[in-house]
């Protein structure tokens, strides 16, 4: 059938039109994609890579934050950083909120959310327990302070009450002797003090918590020490106090140990720094870690979120090149059919092409654009070339929402100083589209009442399309043209609103990028600023370690010194061969200690340096403290050497080490320590009678020599040997703590102490060499007591002794006037031979009570020592005279005898008051004749002899046996005498070593005398037994004064 060419034209046109609406459809469904794709771009991946970077960011700074909180060193500064912590965590939270909201449409990156925030909430709550910790730490420290302070104050009142009594307002006169005993035992207890500022000291600087736990009982310890010494003088002091000196002193020991027993105490403060200190470190480790992680899953989401925001605008592009191909096909399509026929259609659809693919070219300048005014400009010129604009302009809102111009065309620079043009919403054609966010389009001006005509001015076309981004304004374009060169056709208004599509997500991906630009730049500026501030660190190091006066270096794995160490060190050691050397060879290679103690060191330090930082606890005790070094010269040097772990992420990096050359302040310490050492022994010696002194160190030396000579004699093990060592060093001691001379008395207890071991410890050997040298330290005490007193005090020779007479003929003398008779001499004569009789005998006899006079005196402070009231001595001397070579011996066993009534017999004053007894407890000594000899009895009042326990003592020594029947309780009492043997539960340096009776026994035997128990009559069973110790004294040893005499 043959088409009429009505036919044909109308064919033409149902085709033209169906190609048409094919190819519009087409148009509109590749704008359609367009706009999609480019709406998930600024909707979906820009916000989650904006958002989690702000988040990342956030959560450096919470990290950054809680870091310098761990080093604040006050609770100012960790409450200051806390309360920027959680208005920090309060925002992150928020900003988690709407990352949480962006990322719910992937998978991957909610679990990648949930990750982060499980670790956050979990650093959160370490950091908050380590700002708690941390807080504990800094409170437990300003307690330890304030209690150390506290306690200084009371010791610090003690040395001011002792003080005042040495030195009174008041002087004391005529009470010399006193004064002297008492200074010498108040400066005693004043030295005993001073063990609480050192225990304090070790306390506040302790890291050891068992320790610490300790040091309760040594400020007890020390504080009962120095009270003892002070109790001794109080008793002499209180009789001559008039001012109250006494009780005071004893209030501010009063309130000093109620300080030291206050609770917490300063232990428990110390104690409870390092316990929070612990924490903190824990918590803050779990916070790095916890943190460390959510920064992790951070740069995974940036990286997926920044995966997905180029294959979106890969997606976009695709489809806006796809939808320029198909719609460039069907224009094809149609030239082809209508070629002849439709130049106004061929034109439309080529316009259409042109406007496609300029829209093409622009989508892909603009994703080029690097910058915010080059992608305007663009836009503006291609409204030029393509509707044939002679005017345009682009106005963007600022922060007070206010359309400022930012682009113009033609291109125009704004005057510099003046700002550029601005509009409100509302005011004017801009304001309007920017409030109604409409386009608006004013064919011609001239027929338009909104504007105003003005001569001269030719009639314009105007066009004003919003920039929107999901209802948001972001600004406006204005086009204009003369009405007679710019028409604005329906394809006009398509290819601008493509445009300002376009535009407006260049414009969000452009400010996106500067934002990250900007934190870029942000964090490359604090990169740069943490390297200065590193690099004037390490010049003010090397500053410091220039010009610092003690040595400093470190040691590298390796044990290699580094490079890097304090110039002080080259004259410390008088080398510049130190960086790169091992430091065994710089510290040891000229050193004069052991080589046991410098390899311990050494290994130690092998042990610490590379390995965990607890190593460095487990192995710092073998560390050398202090060191001497002998230089080329032959000069020695006493170094301090302090050495500190270099920990990095829980591992010991390097090891520091402090030497400072302490020689100077070692020779003044022990110059100082001498003279101290020296003063104390001169306030001892005048506290004793220069006869009673001279009579002690002849004692001792006697002693003393006759060890000398028994150790010389024998190279072999000997117990009877070993025993009689005992006996005679035991009696110098008890002497010297009776007399006050501690020197001695430390000194020889020392020696006895090594005596004890070989008596008790059959594995124990005979070293005569090493007897030997600690008896020359006993010799050499006792000599420095005696040149202080002969040549400082000028107190010997016959100053010490009084009138001197030859002792053959006194005792000739005595001897004639003794066998006188009464009836040979007349009444006259009788008075005169009385007289010198009694005059010759004063010179080389005394009665008893004065003969063991020494004994009495010391009563006091041994009852002192033993924390008991002083007993009440009665002597009975008869008429017996004692005579001076019997003194010394009558001192030792009255002494041991003395002691073991106050130690052993007579009961604390609260068991005595329970049993109805006086408080203070009583000795009588009692002079009984016998046939060539005289009994001295001596008993207290005490609980008696407990002859029990000295059974169940003497079956486990082997002595006897439970199998065989009991002996009498007289037996069981005298085994008091044998060596070893001794009811004292502890051994301290008032007795507890069974030496004592045994050294009685063996005086009084040697001499030709004897001791026994005698009990007083009662049950053999009983656990106690009331007695008398009975001397048996030689007649040699005394005379009693003839008849005559007497009565004269």
């Amino acid at each position: 059938m043959q088409l009429s060419f009505n036919q044909k034209v109308g064919f033409g046109f149902g085709v033209i039109i169906l190609l048409l609406l094919a190819s519009g459809l087409s148009s509109l469904y590749t704008l359609w994609t367009i706009e999609r794709s480019t709406k998930r771009v600024s909707e979906v991946a820009a916000p989650i890579l904006k958002e989690s970077n702000e988040v990342q960011i956030q959560l450096l700074k919470l990290a950054k934050l809680s870091s310098l909180a761990f080093n604040a060193p006050d609770p100012e500064s960790i409450v200051e950083y806390r309360k920027g912590f959680d208005t920090g965590a309060e925002r992150f939270e928020s900003m988690q909120q709407d990352l949480s909201q962006l990322v719910a449409g992937s998978p991957v990156l909610q679990e990648k959310f949930n990750i982060m925030k499980s670790n956050f909430d979990q650093y959160q709550s370490a950091v908050n327990a380590m700002f708690d910790a941390k807080l504990g730490v800094l409170e437990a420290e300003q307690r330890t302070e304030v209690k150390a302070n506290e306690l200084l104050e009371h010791v610090d009142a003690v040395s001011t009450a002792l003080a005042e009594i040495m030195d009174p307002y008041e002087p004391i006169r005529g009470y010399d002797k006193e004064m002297a005993l008492v200074t010498g035992a108040v400066i005693a207890a004043d030295d005993k003090k001073l063990g609480i500022i050192k225990t304090m000291d070790e306390v506040r600087s302790s890291n050891n918590i068992d320790r610490l736990q300790e040091a309760d009982g040594d400020f007890i310890f020390v504080l009962n020490d120095s009270r003892n010494l002070f109790d001794s003088a109080a008793r002499v002091f209180k009789e001559i106090d008039t001012n109250g000196l006494t009780e005071a002193a004893y209030e501010k020991y009063d309130e000093l140990q109620q300080a030291l027993e206050a609770k917490p105490g300063l232990a428990d403060y110390r104690i409870d720094m390092l316990e929070q200190i612990e924490i903190a470190k824990t918590q803050l480790v779990t916070a790095d870690k916890a943190v460390s992680t959510s920064i992790s899953q951070l740069d995974g989401i940036l990286e997926a979120s920044d995966a997905q925001f180029s294959a979106l605008q890969s997606d976009a592009f695709s489809r806006l090149d796809m939808g320029y191909k198909i719609s460039l096909g069907m224009l094809i399509v149609l030239i082809v059919l209508a070629t002849q026929n439709f130049n106004s259609m061929r034109q439309a659809i080529r316009k259409k092409m042109l406007d496609l693919s300029k829209l093409n070219q622009v989508g892909s300048s603009l994703a080029a654009a690097q910058s915010q005014t080059t992608a305007l400009e663009e836009v503006l010129q291609v409204m030029n070339e393509k509707i044939g604009v002679s005017q345009g302009s682009v106005y963007l809102t600022d922060d007070s929402r206010k359309l400022k111009l930012k682009a113009c065309y033609p291109p125009k620079a704004i005057e510099e100083g003046r700002e550029a043009a601005k509009f409100a919403l509302g005011q004017g054609v801009l304001g309007k589209v920017a409030e109604t966010k409409k386009v608006v389009f004013v064919p011609n001006t001239a027929t338009d009442k909104s504007f105003e005509q003005q001569d001269g001015h030719s009639p314009k076309a105007l066009l004003c399309v919003p920039l929107v981004d999901k209802d948001i304004l972001v600004g406006v374009i204005n086009l204009s043209g003369e009405v007679k060169n710019v028409v604005f056709a329906d394809s006009d208004y398509e290819f601008v609103s493509s445009v300002s599509s376009s535009l407006v997500t260049t414009i969000k991906s452009l400010r996106m990028r500067e934002v990250i630009e900007e934190q870029n730049r942000n964090l490359e500026k604090k990169v740069e600023e943490r390297t200065a501030a590193l690099a004037q660190k390490n010049r003010d190091i090397a500053s410091m370690m220039t010009n610092m006066h003690q040595g400093l270096f470190t040691i590298m794995q390796g044990g290699l010194i580094h490079p890097e160490y304090a110039t002080y060190l080259e004259n410390i050691f008088e080398t510049k061969r130190i960086a790169e050397r091992n430091f065994s060879d710089l510290l040891f290679a000229d050193t004069l200690m052991s080589v046991d103690a410098v390899d311990q060191c050494v290994t130690a330090v092998d042990a610490i340096v590379g390995e965990d930082e607890m190593m460095f606890d487990f192995n710092s005790h073998c560390l050398l403290k202090e060191l001497v070094i002998k230089m080329t010269d032959g000069r020695e040097k006493i170094l301090e050497l302090e050495w500190d772990p270099i920990i990095g992420d829980g591992t010991i990096e390097k090891l520091m080490v402090t030497v400072r050359d302490v020689t100077e302040l070692r020779a003044l310490e022990r110059e100082a320590e001498g003279q101290k050492r020296e003063l104390e022994i001169i306030g001892q010696i005048l506290a004793i009678e220069a006869r009673k002194f001279k009579d002690f160190i002849n004692t001792s030396v006697n002693y003393m020599a006759e060890c000398r000579e028994l150790i010389e004699q024998h190279t072999t093990k000997d117990l009877s040997v070993i025993a009689s060592l005992f006996r005679n060093m035991h009696t110098v001691k008890g002497n010297a703590r009776t007399y006050g001379l501690t020197y001695i008395a430390a000194v020889v207890h020392a020696v006895e102490s090594t005596y004890d071991e070989m008596r008790k410890n059959e594995e124990a050997s005979w070293d005569q060499a090493l007897l030997l040298r600690e008896l020359s330290g006993a010799e050499a005490i006792v000599g420095k007591y005696l040149l202080v007193n002969d040549e400082k005090l000028g107190r010997g020779g016959a100053s010490s002794s009084g009138l001197s007479l030859d002792p053959e003929r006194l005792a000739g003398w005595i001897d004639r006037i003794q066998a006188m008779t009464s009836d040979e001499l007349t009444p006259p004569v009788k008075g005169v031979v009385s007289e010198a009789y009694k005059m010759l005998m004063s010179f080389d006899t005394k009665p008893l009570s004065n003969a063991i006079q020494p004994v009495v005196d010391s009563v006091e402070s041994l009852a002192a020592q033993l924390q008991k009231p002083v007993p009440l001595v009665d002597i009975d001397d008869g008429d017996y005279m004692v005579k001076s070579e019997a003194h010394g011996m009558l001192n030792d066993v009255f002494m041991h005898i003395f002691r073991n009534c106050i130690d052993h017999g007579i009961e604390k004053p609260e068991e005595r008051m329970a049993k109805g007894k006086p408080e203070r407890g009583s000795i009588r000594l009692d002079s009984i004749p016998g046939d060539g000899f005289v009994t001295l009895a001596v008993r207290d009042d005490g609980r008696g002899i407990a002859i029990n326990r000295i059974y169940k003592m003497a079956v486990e020594k082997g002595i006897y046996s439970e199998s065989d029947p009991r002996p009498t309780a007289s037996q069981i009492a005298n085994l008091i005498f044998d060596s070893g043997f001794s009811t004292a539960e502890a051994v301290t340096d008032v007795s507890g070593r069974g030496v004592g009776m045994d050294a009685v026994k063996s005086f009084l035997e040697k001499a030709g005398g004897g001791i026994d128990v005698v009990l007083d009559a009662g049950d053999d069973n009983a656990d106690f037994r009331s007695f008398a110790i009975n001397v048996r004294l030689p007649e040699k040893f005394y005379v009693v004064a003839p008849l005559f005499a007497k009565s004269a």
